[in-house]
């Protein structure tokens, strides 16, 4: 798992220091090839109960049970840094801010929301992070079909829409006869 973490890191360095489009679709593939990687991971979910009660230290283990596959989820890097935090290892909070920053500017990097340049997340919870961090909040999410592609459309509180490109992020529909 270490060189996992090793080849990911590596990729997610050169990207945050060439930001060029081939680097961050190096890092993105690697990320979707890691072993344990979801697209339906909810660390969120995962770990509200831990938050709730102030255990930081379950939440460690929760999200770092998670990788290599739960890296460059803003929710994964977050979760960290808000753990690390509360145990007092600044260093670490401060690299996994710095990482929870880096996976958002990779899904806002693959478009600019529009239906046209729809965002491509790697996840579908990773949509929401990206909305919050742009401080919007979604209302209501419809899968629309265009051209054989599976777009989410966020109509977000604010009045603003949302187009996320979630061919990658979700499993193919399942013929159901």
């Amino acid at each position: 798992m270490s060189s996992d973490v090793s080849t990911l890191d590596a990729l997610a360095l050169r990207w945050q220091e060439s930001r060029s489009p081939a680097d961050l679709a190096a890092l993105r593939d690697a990320v979707r090839h890691v072993p344990g990687f979801r697209t339906d991971l909810d660390v969120a979910g995962e770990t509200a109960g831990a938050h709730a009660r102030g255990a930081h230290a379950e939440v460690l283990v929760t999200v770092e049970a998670a990788m290599p596959g739960a890296f460059l989820s803003p929710a994964a890097h977050a979760a960290l840094a808000t753990a690390y935090d509360a145990l007092g290892d600044t260093s670490a909070a401060e690299r996994q801010r710095g990482l929870a920053r880096l996976a958002l500017d990779s899904i806002a990097a693959t478009g600019d929301g529009s239906a046209a340049r729809p965002w491509r997340p790697l996840r579908l919870s990773d949509q929401y992070d990206l909305l919050r961090w742009r401080g919007r909040r979604s209302r209501r999410v419809d899968l629309v079909v265009r051209g054989g592609r599976r777009l989410d459309r966020h109509r977000c509180t604010d009045g603003s829409v949302a187009w996320f490109d979630i061919g990658a992020a979700a499993p193919a529909p399942t013929d159901r006869t």
